[in-house]
């Protein structure tokens, strides 16, 4: 098995907010991005499957779009720093 992405992921730090609701409820920031996905660093975990919508602000645009989290991590709160998450 190879470790190698089918995509290369690029660094990107803007803030985005998300949920299960619209308007999304929670706001965190979108660390990088992929044809794949996109990057959420959060304290909040959904887990895989669920169904989120999304408000990225770029530039003084926004940007909405709907996604499927694909993976997540949950990690004690000394390692909040490393905490990730996926979604496709």
């Amino acid at each position: 098995m190879s470790d190698k992405r089918d995509s290369k992921r690029i660094p990107f730090r803007f803030i985005v907010k998300y949920g299960t609701t619209h308007p999304p409820e929670h706001t965190a920031f979108l660390t990088d991005l992929s044809d794949s996905g996109i990057c959420i660093k959060t304290n909040k975990v959904f887990k895989p499957g669920t169904s989120l919508y999304m408000s990225i602000e770029n530039s003084g645009a926004c940007h909405e779009c709907e996604g499927v989290v694909t993976w997540a991590k949950r990690v004690p709160p000394s390692l909040a720093r490393a905490q990730r998450a996926a979604w496709g």
